[in-house]
């Protein structure tokens, strides 16, 4: 793989989707330089900025059509621009460049992943370390089982539950069963 040059961003007046956009074009073309594919075999994949919640980027499959797409967190673009285009963008093509190249023979953070990110200039790691709030926080009801200890259980099982869906303490075995709703959280 060629050596990787210094990439210099300068965020400017550009609107900062229009620049994520951009910056994946520039990192497709980065990454045919590096493997020598052409554009046919790497096409810039389309960039949606409606990902929320903790992850920062995401590259989606669609696996008949070998389609690629990237989703971006807005929220996180908008609170940490540098390092949303100088690390998540990358990252995330290069998860589509991989898909593109070797199809899912090849693991999404694995060597060739990793020889990619290294041949951009940028640091190989899986995940990203932006400080993010959580999107939601379920609520959790009380159950009882013939442990003495409470089994939690969050809204989403709870209605579940409610709805005939059995479940069973991880350790007696027993059927959990709703407690009383005063201590609810």
């Amino acid at each position: 793989m060629a050596q990787a040059e210094q990439h210099r961003l300068d965020l400017g007046d550009e609107d900062l989707q229009t620049r994520a956009t951009h910056e994946t074009a520039y990192w497709i073309e980065r990454a045919r330089d590096i493997t020598g594919a052409s554009a046919r075999r790497l096409p810039v994949p389309a960039v949606a900025f409606d990902l929320r919640g903790r992850s920062a980027g995401q590259a989606i499959f669609a696996r008949r059509s070998r389609d690629c797409r990237i989703r971006i967190n807005a929220a996180l673009l908008e609170s940490h621009p540098q390092e949303m285009l100088a690390e998540t963008v990358p990252h995330e093509v290069a998860h589509v460049v991989i898909y593109r190249l070797y199809g899912r023979r090849a693991r999404p953070h694995g060597k060739e992943w990793k020889a990619l990110m290294r041949a951009f200039g940028v640091d190989p790691a899986p995940c990203h370390t932006l400080p993010t709030e959580p999107v939601r926080q379920l609520k959790r009801f009380r159950y009882q089982c013939a442990c003495a200890e409470d089994a939690w259980l969050t809204s989403i099982r709870h209605r579940r539950a409610q709805q005939g869906t059995d479940y069973v303490c991880r350790r007696c075995g027993e059927k959990l069963v709703r407690a009383a709703e005063s201590a609810d959280t």
